[in-house]
């Protein structure tokens, strides 16, 4: 669409349509001040954008519009004679959740914007004066979240109308899945690979992919193992954490190549809407590897605390602590790689921006343990491994062996034995390297 439908609410019971399309715009945007030249502002940010554009001086006269007509998303000033911006939003928390909610604040107005973010009454923060392209791209954020949820509700419609029609299957039907389902059971225990081997697979198979980086996945998951283990969090739960951060970017492998090489906020709202499908084509990749609780961390990896994730929007206690600390050690490494915005930044920085979602995107406390980590780390050093000739049968290996190429030789944890060690000296001496090996204490 080329041009937005704009609307100044003038009463409580009137509404003064000053641009026509001919195709109807879908989602709604309500802005509320009581300055006229921001409302004009508004008219010019959004002149060609493919939003219904609705202006209101008050804030009793955009609640009495919402009463009457749908609005996707509102962005209100805080301070505005009458009703104010803290209790207007907490009307239409109240009265219409589904509306995402964007607040714009003067430093003058900074507690009492806390207290509205506090409550849970707003979506996006942005303080005056504001970045458009932030301000678009909050917009376009709220847009998303009401498509998903609508295609929730599909599916949801969907997956009940099959679960009617499978529970009116006979029992011979019944019978075959059982069949089918023991065979792929014995097809499984009999496979020579174990759970190590499936991994490595996995992992193999998306770093060999020319659009993916080794290098990044071996840093979100070096991040998020630390941080786990910080948190003093129990072995095995370090170890599928550690896994689930190497191969995070798993439900990608089908996306539009444009999708993985473009930075974040330069994707278009349909874009961005793609990458959040990634959470159920993880859950069918990884579906035939049994491996749950790995699944269960990937799968949740946007969710928010603020409960305005995706893809469920799950209350921030519901949502795995393996996935909390995903989303932190992701996101920072994504900013240290220019992923997020095409900027890297150094430590410090990428910290900062981390620091600003906390309480929306991130748990607090686990962005806390990744700057104490962090910080401890800035200053480059270089562990000194052992080469495969001083390797000795029993010896555990304390991070995972890469070659060159960011193919995964050995995971962590494993135990070397004779036969172990003759690979890995065989493995040197055909392609010609030295490996440098991190053995446990």
């Amino acid at each position: 669409m080329s041009n937005s439908e704009q609307a100044e609410v003038n009463s409580p019971a009137s509404v003064e349509q000053t641009v026509k399309t001919a195709e109807p715009v879908k989602y709604t945007v309500l802005c509320v001040d009581d300055e006229t030249s921001i409302l004009r502002s508004m008219k010019r940010i959004f002149h060609g954008k493919p939003f219904r554009l609705v202006l209101a001086d008050s804030a009793q006269k955009a609640f009495d519009f919402m009463q009457k007509q749908t609005v996707h998303v509102v962005i209100s000033d805080m301070k505005m004679p009458g009703m104010n911006g803290p209790e207007f939003l907490t009307k239409v928390a109240s009265n219409f959740p589904q509306t995402y909610r964007i607040v714009l604040s003067g430093f003058a107005d900074l507690e009492s914007t806390l207290d509205v973010i506090n409550n849970g009454q707003v979506h996006r923060f942005l303080q005056k004066p504001w970045d458009n392209n932030v301000l678009l791209e909050a917009v376009e954020q709220g847009v998303i979240q009401h498509k998903l949820e609508a295609e929730n509700k599909k599916l949801l419609t969907l997956t009940a109308k099959q679960n009617k029609e499978l529970s009116s299957l006979n029992s011979t039907l019944e019978t075959k899945v059982a069949q089918r389902t023991q065979q792929l059971k014995t097809a499984l225990s009999k496979s020579e690979r174990g759970a190590t081997s499936v991994k490595k697979v996995m992992y193999n198979m998306l770093s060999s992919n020319p659009l993916f980086s080794g290098a990044f996945a071996k840093s979100v998951s070096k991040v998020a193992q630390t941080i786990a283990q910080e948190m003093q969090l129990d072995e095995q739960v370090v170890s599928d954490i550690s896994f689930s951060a190497l191969i995070c970017e798993i439900g990608m492998l089908s996306l539009d190549s444009a999708i993985l090489k473009t930075p974040f906020s330069k994707l278009s709202p349909a874009q961005k809407e793609a990458f959040y499908t990634q959470a159920g084509r993880a859950q069918l990749i990884l579906a035939p590897a049994q491996l749950p609780e790995v699944t269960n961390i990937i799968i949740n990896q946007f969710e928010f605390v603020n409960g305005r994730g995706f893809p469920n929007a799950l209350p921030g206690s519901d949502i795995p602590v393996g996935a909390k600390i995903l989303a932190v050690a992701r996101d920072f490494v994504r900013y240290r790689m220019g992923r997020i915005n095409g900027s890297e930044y150094d430590v410090p920085s990428a910290l900062e921006k981390v620091n600003n979602y906390c309480g929306l995107q991130y748990d607090g406390s686990i962005v806390n343990i990744l700057k104490k980590t962090q910080m401890a780390e800035n200053v480059d050093k270089f562990d000194i491994g052992l080469t495969s000739a001083q390797l000795k049968p029993g010896m555990m290996l304390h991070e995972s062996l890469y070659n060159d190429n960011d193919i995964l030789i050995l995971p962590q944890g494993h135990i070397f034995d004779e036969e172990s060690i003759a690979k890995i000296i065989a493995l040197e001496q055909r392609f010609n390297m030295s490996l440098s090996i991190l053995i446990e204490e």
